[in-house]
């Protein structure tokens, strides 16, 4: 249902999107669907949670995984664009934080800001370990969420190029901009 949900509301955009054409969507009553969800902002904040844990997932993978910062960052950015191009469609929720309750959205804020600390500690230690470098962690950290946070809206799973094939495209342009010139 939030996979489903995700899709329409990147497609046309959360108040664009009636609940009526989500429960269509799925084969479900619209009854049904609000058994599941009080109303379209719990769908909605469901929505951010899940694109939080597929971007946790990845973080926490290239945490795991990768021996450098910029390794890191290379392998998160890969996962992202496996998860944000995948068969699927994207994960992400493209829309306002203000349609969501107050507490909602100081819970995707918070857990927002847990990720970008992460994702600008893999930053930091690029540039101590010499491989990325000397770049500012949280203003590259922004350029580069700012980057992927706008694939859905331009790209359509299903296309000529597969999320593998975009994200060595994205590495090349943003990597190579952060190696060090020897």
């Amino acid at each position: 249902m939030v996979r489903t949900a995700v899709h329409l509301f990147n497609r046309s955009g959360f108040h664009a999107t009636s609940v009526e054409e989500i429960a269509s969507e799925l084969g479900l009553s619209k009854a049904l669907l609000y058994h599941y969800f009080v109303d379209k902002t719990e769908l909605l904040y469901e929505c951010y949670l899940y694109a939080l844990d597929c971007t946790l997932a990845a973080v926490s993978e290239a945490a795991r995984t990768g021996r450098s910062g910029r390794e890191k960052i290379e392998i998160y950015i890969r996962s992202q664009f496996e998860t944000l191009a995948g068969a699927d469609g994207a994960a992400w929720v493209l829309t306002d934080l203000s349609a969501l309750a107050p507490q909602q959205r100081r819970q995707v804020r918070k857990q927002s800001r847990s990720i970008d600390k992460m994702l600008q500690g893999f930053l930091a230690e690029g540039v101590a370990d010499g491989t990325i470098a000397g770049a500012q962690p949280k203003i590259t950290e922004f350029f580069l969420i700012g980057a992927l946070n706008w694939l859905p809206r331009w790209y359509k799973p299903g296309g000529t190029l597969s999320g593998r094939e975009l994200a060595e495209i994205f590495l090349r342009l943003v990597v190579d901009g952060l190696r060090p010139r020897v």
